[in-house]
This record gives C-alpha cells, structure tokens and sequence, in this order.
C-alpha cells in the first residue's frame, strides 16, 4: 500500500511537471504567433501608377513624416503629417500659413485647432490611411520631410521621384532586413 501511494504520489509529480513544461511551450508559442503588428520590421515606401518601387526608408512603429506642398491659390506652404500606427499610415496634422480653398477653418469632432509660430495647426485627425496618393504637382513643389538619425530634417523633392502630373502611392511595405533607403536615380524624375 506504501508503495502503491509513492508510485501515486511520482506519477502526480510528473504530471505536474509536464502539466508546467506545455504551459511554458505554449506560452512560448503563442508569443511567436502573437506578436503585435508593430514588431514586425516595415518600410515606407513610394511607389509610381505601375507599382514600381521609387522610393523606402525603415519605417519603426511611431515615426512620423511630412508632405510639405504649396498651396495653389494663396501659394503659401502647407504641411501634411503623418505615423506609422499599428501598421498603417495615419493622418494627424495639417499646419498652414493662410487659409484657403479645401483647408479647414474650423475643427471637427476630436480635433483642435491652434496658432503657433504664426501658423494654424489643426491636430487630432488619427484617418488611418492603408496607403495614399500624391500627384506631383507642377507648382505644388511637393516634398517629403523626414527626420535622418540625428534629429536633422531630410527634405526629397518628389519631382526628383516622379514627373510632375504623375501619382506616387504612398504605403507600407515589409522589410526583409534594413536596407537603408533606396535612392531615386541619379540625375533627377525616374523614368
């Protein structure tokens, strides 16, 4: 009987151990497969009509950059900020000098509306955006504001990507490692 409640009390222990291993494993598992969609290692990347690449930089989960373009009928600079949140790009901002056609002049629902620096800044818009397109324009001086790694802002001229006229889609993109950004061909517009 003595030996028949130790063998019980082994086999109880046992299972108590492969019970905690397949937790474990499970956990382990269920990690791998769960990881959040930030995690994963994306890209920016601008794109012509046909899908060809023109353009990619890393693009880490909360960075944010710029479409910077002139206004075409006050001719004044405005400037379209967006982020990378959870996996999509994100309208967030607009900032503008004057207001004028097809700008906003009051906030909506969620946004708000300020002045800094003698220009309105009109936050809280959170559109996420799969992916966007951007005509280049021929007066519009489109261009693309990132900030490098030390803090100093890039500006790329989207006229040096794509003629004017033509659409360049912004989107994400998976990386398969970190290549760095590609740059667009020597000597000006892709072909």
């Amino acid at each position: 009987m003595v030996e028949s409640l130790a063998l019980g009390g082994r086999i109880r222990h046992y299972a108590r151990l492969f019970m905690i291993c397949m937790l474990m494993v499970s956990c382990v598992a269920g990690g791998a497969f769960a990881a959040p969609a930030g995690d994963a290692r994306l890209r920016l990347e601008l794109r012509d009509a046909r899908g060809a690449l023109l353009w990619s930089a890393p693009a880490a989960e909360g960075m944010t950059f710029a479409i910077r373009y002139r206004h075409s009928v006050a001719l004044t600079p405005v400037e379209d900020w967006f982020a990378v949140v959870g996996g999509v790009l994100e309208l967030q901002r607009s900032v503008y000098q004057d207001f004028g056609a097809g700008l906003p002049h009051t906030p909506e629902q969620g946004q708000s509306m300020r002045f800094e620096g003698g220009r309105v800044v009109m936050d809280g818009y959170r559109r996420p955006l799969p992916s966007f397109d951007v005509r280049v324009g021929r007066v519009a001086q489109h261009t693309l504001l990132l900030n490098d790694a030390s803090g100093r802002q890039k500006a790329i001229p989207l006229d040096s990507l794509a003629r004017p006229g033509q659409a360049i889609t912004f989107g994400l993109g998976r990386a398969d490692g970190d290549q760095g950004p590609i740059r667009p061909p020597e000597g000006g517009a892709a072909q």
